[in-house]
């Protein structure tokens, strides 16, 4: 569905968002009742509403250097930005990979005040931004740090060896993320590194055939 648009640009929150912010009031409202399950929901607003101003630094940069976004999905894996047209060379691709992160570190620092005051969900929302910029640095493609490290390697290898490594780097963090997730009981993370690698497993095989 989409929520509203923004410079042009539809921003969509995808079906799965109702099944994590379900998940989130229900284990809530076990712990403390409503207000518990008020929280909960508060805070699935909050990591939706980060995630996408993350997304919308993407967009921002991305459009500095001439190209334009589609549209801004928002789903239970995070967010995505989807442009019309990949960086034309590596340069951008890094400015814009960075973008994000750079949001939440930005989010993280304005946060520090508020959390000073023991302003009331301060702590979460500095808490979120931090794990966010500092996650999405993992040079997974194709996450931002895994976009990073592929930009990185074309630059000395050419796309199509630097594709493989990247792609062999992101199989090798999928499966720690499921390994890591299962042990500490983090379904997130176990999702993530799912999604993962299956991208990775299958971009192999578009590049074999």
């Amino acid at each position: 569905m989409t929520l509203f648009t923004y410079q042009g640009i539809p921003v969509r929150l995808h079906g799965s968002f109702f099944l994590i912010a379900a998940i989130y009031a229900f284990l809530g409202f076990r712990q403390a009742g409503i207000p518990g399950a008020l929280t909960a929901s508060t805070f699935v607003m909050m990591l939706f509403g980060i995630v996408l101003l993350h997304e919308m630094g993407h967009v921002a940069v991305a459009k500095r250097f001439g190209i334009n976004t589609h549209s801004i999905t928002l789903h239970i894996l995070g967010g995505l930005a989807a442009i019309e047209k990949e960086p034309e060379t590596p340069r951008e691709e890094i400015y814009i990979a960075l973008a994000g992160p750079a949001v939440n570190i930005a989010l993280l620092l304005l946060s520090i005040p508020f959390v000073l005051l023991s302003v009331p969900g301060s702590i979460e929302f500095a808490v979120i931004n931090f794990i966010m910029g500092v996650f999405n640095l993992v040079p997974a493609y194709p996450m931002d740090g895994g976009r990073v490290f592929y930009a990185l390697l074309s630059m000395k290898y050419g796309p199509k060896i630097s594709k493989k490594i990247s792609l062999r780097t992101t199989i090798v963090f999928a499966i720690a993320f499921v390994v890591v997730g299962s042990y500490m009981s983090w379904i997130g993370l176990i999702l993530v590194g799912g999604f993962l690698f299956i991208l990775a497993r299958a971009m192999q095989e578009n590049i074999i055939k």
